[in-house]
């Protein structure tokens, strides 16, 4: 969600009245290839130097410029590296003004090609993101391209530069320069930082390096962004206000800020509320969970969120409630008015993708706060407003699971602000979100084809992601949905019949569980081959992932959401027939801390007569593990990949 965070007028107290000399990127005019140190031969690409600059300059009009410079020089060892980088794209923030752009190829031989700035084009990406594209010429094995761009963009005080990629890098540097009386903080995450802070003239600049940074390969189940190494900064104090002794920018200032942008209502706003509340019986709703319950449900049908409102009427709640239009700041504010109302206790919380960003209790980087819940205290439960497919109290599980900004209310007299607290997320329990499949499986009287009743249960965000798709989504989609899930355990899209339930958005509060019935034939999952049949029973479980990695692991597990994946598969043995694999159906591979179960995947069979009753649970009851805990979290899931793999053995008795 786009922040609109007012910046303190503050901060250009005591500017300069002349404009300052920006500080250019130095470019070599003879540039050679460079003599890398031993080690780095089997490397598809190494990057040299990565150069990255920050700097913030006084104007004559008493306002602020920032200017960002990026420079790069890599070596390219094979075609693997010459692919990575024969096409380059240069971010570039919405509404910025590119200042210099330069790109070449330095051959083995020499020879130097120069990129030509008519070749170098503007892209925009469905997203609004915007890049500057072009192709490096002449790339061959051995050559080094170096790129540098410098643009100018609306100030920010806070940024966040990673420096880690797949490939390794030599050297990075980040220097951020500033007028003199702006004192900016750095902290590295996922390595060791030292920073330099200097005053050169009437400029203060803050650098810092890091050397010898390794590859990081995306890696299965990991949050690979958020544990790449990286560096954030901050602007926290202005030595022209109050001797520097002021901390800028903290939680608590933040916390404010969002009090009166989205919990603060004019007299005439709440009687509009109130209006709403009584024409819709919410009043007389007992509980404070039925009246989050039903104000959700009624927003998230009735009001349209959009970002292209006018920034007039973006949050006036009159307009919103007549015209049943919001952009999302004004869907926070119309739950917050109604919520107050209604004497319904919330707080507003500041949170972020836990794949991308960490909210530091220690370094204020408000960049990080990129989207929004409500926090019921009477319920301990939390609401995600501005996520329409979602709903009380099942958030985007990414949104959870680390720490927010917790925007509590404190009135002093007859004035009414917030403070912050920063702590946990806690996401629901992992015995609330599971998956459970109950199949029937026989062999038709021809013995050529695999009869499979399938019933598939659904729970917690697991079914969050099931009921969402399937509820926005056409007739036809719906059915390929099912076909897809059919086939998922079958191998076929024979569906004789099938049947959805509680597949509405109401049925997620109480955690009514998402069931999908279905009824296939399938001789996929079967192979006569004269004297024996064989059965595929573990596909019935539907693909698995299989982790064999070579390399070392780097990065610690992180899963979605902690769940429980429970199968109950009933095979019918036919007349005559004896299965000579039974023992094939036993895996354990269970972990344990401190007397409880962690992590697991449990097979087993008994027998009823003719009937094979195999039960598998496989369960994740933590959302994170260490990186010493990573071969056992490999085990559990290659032994889901095994039980995929095992094929029962009929015999003729």
């Amino acid at each position: 969600m786009k922040r609109t965070y007012i910046l303190s007028t503050a901060l250009i107290l005591a500017a300069s009245l002349q404009a300052q000399d920006i500080k250019q990127q130095e470019w070599a005019a003879k540039p050679a290839l460079h003599i890398l140190p031993a080690g780095y031969e089997k490397e598809s690409a190494i990057i040299i130097r990565d150069d990255r600059r920050v700097e913030y300059v006084d104007l004559p009009n008493k306002e602020i410029a920032e200017h960002y410079t990026y420079h790069r020089i890599v070596r390219l060892n094979d075609n693997l590296g010459i692919e990575a980088y024969n096409k380059i794209y240069l971010g570039v923030a919405d509404g910025s003004e590119v200042e210099d752009i330069r790109a070449r190829t330095i051959l083995p031989g020499g020879r130097i090609i120069d990129v030509d700035k008519a070749d170098i084009k503007d892209l925009e990406e469905k997203d609004g993101s915007h890049y500057k594209i072009f192709a490096m010429e002449g790339l061959e094995k051995g050559s080094e391209i170096e790129y540098t761009y410098m643009y100018k963009r609306n100030p920010s005080w806070f940024g966040r530069e990673v420096v880690q990629t797949k490939f390794p890098v030599l050297d990075s540097r980040l220097e951020i320069l500033a007028p003199e009386r702006l004192v900016l903080e750095l902290k590295g995450y996922n390595c060791t930082l030292t920073t330099q802070d200097t005053v050169i003239g009437q400029k203060r600049i803050f650098s810092t390096s890091l050397q010898n940074i390794s590859g990081a390969e995306d890696e299965k189940y990991a949050a690979y962004k958020v544990g790449l190494k990286r560096i954030e900064y901050k602007l926290s104090y202005n030595t022209a206000v109050s001797g520097a002794r002021e901390r800028l920018f903290t939680w608590n200032e933040l916390a404010k800020r969002i009090h009166s942008l989205y919990d603060s209502y004019t007299e005439k706003e709440l009687g509009r509320t109130s209006d709403m509340i009584r024409s819709n019986g919410w009043d007389k709703l007992a509980t404070p969970q039925d009246k989050i319950i039903a104000v959700e449900h009624y927003i998230k049908k009735q009001i349209i969120v959009r970002q292209d409102i006018d920034a007039e009427n973006a949050g006036n709640l009159e307009w919103i409630i007549k015209n049943k239009l919001a952009s999302n700041g004004g869907i926070l504010r119309l739950y917050g008015a109604i919520f107050e109302r209604l004497g319904v206790e919330r707080q507003l919380v500041l949170t972020c993708n836990r794949e991308d960003a960490d909210i530091d209790r220690s370094f204020e980087n408000w960049n990080n706060t990129t989207d929004y819940l409500f926090y019921f205290p009477a319920t301990k439960k939390f609401l995600a407003p501005t996520v329409s497919y979602t709903r009380y109290p099942w958030i985007n599980p990414f949104f959870g699971g680390h720490n927010g900004v917790f925007c509590k209310t404190t009135t002093l007299g007859s004035f009414t602000t917030a403070i912050a607290e920063i702590r946990m997320i806690p996401l629901e329990d992992y015995t609330q979100t599971y998956s459970r499949t109950e199949a029937s499986v026989r062999l038709n009287p021809g013995k050529d084809t695999v009869l499979v009743d399938l019933k598939d249960i659904s729970g917690g965000y697991m079914a969050a992601v099931y009921r969402a798709g399937f509820i926005l989504s056409t007739p036809e989609v719906q059915q390929k949905m099912i076909k897809e899930f059919a086939k998922a355990s079958t191998n076929s899209e024979t569906i004789q019949s099938s049947r959805i339930e509680n597949a509405d958005f109401e049925s997620f509060h109480d955690n009514k569980p998402f069931i999908l019935n279905a009824s296939v034939k399938s001789g996929e999952l079967m192979e006569n081959t004269g004297s024996k049949i064989l059965v595929k029973i573990g596909e019935i479980i539907g693909p698995q992932t299989e982790m064999y990695q070579e390399k070392a692991r780097q990065f610690p597990v992180m899963i979605e959401f902690a769940h429980t994946l429970e199968r109950t598969i009933n095979f019918q043995v036919p007349d005559g027939y004896v299965v000579s694999n039974l023992n094939d159906l036993r895996i354990h591979s269970d972990f344990q801390s401190n007397g409880e179960i962690t992590m697991g995947f449990t097979s087993d069979y008994t027998m009823d007569g003719s009937v094979i009753k195999i039960h598998v649970m496989e369960q994740y009851r933590q959302l994170t593990y260490p990186l010493s805990e990573y071969e056992n979290f490999r085990k559990v899931i290659n032994s889901a990949a095994d039980f995929n793999k095992i094929v029962l053995v009929l015999e003729v008795k």
